[in-house]
């Protein structure tokens, strides 16, 4: 999205745009994109809630780690799938 444009938007065009960036940046618009990927997550957060209390913050740590790096990727390369 460029950020220095010339020209104001309206007030309908602001709200049309940020409704579709907001959709676009959505959860479920990345599940949708990403089913395997978020199986995968989904099974780990299982794991982490069942394993031994003594177990959970390290694998919480962990997984935190590969979404928040996932998650960084996909904001920098949004068109990358």
């Amino acid at each position: 999205m460029d950020r220095h444009e010339d020209t104001a938007l309206s007030v309908d065009e602001a709200k049309t745009r940020l409704r579709a960036l907001a959709y676009q940046t959505s959860p479920a618009n990345w599940v949708r994109g990403h089913p395997w990927d978020a199986v995968a997550i989904a099974f780990a957060a299982g794991l982490l809630a069942g394993t031994e209390p003594r177990a959970r913050p390290p694998l919480a740590e962990a997984l935190a780690k590969i979404l928040s790096e996932g998650l960084v990727d996909l904001a920098m390369n949004p068109t990358r799938e």
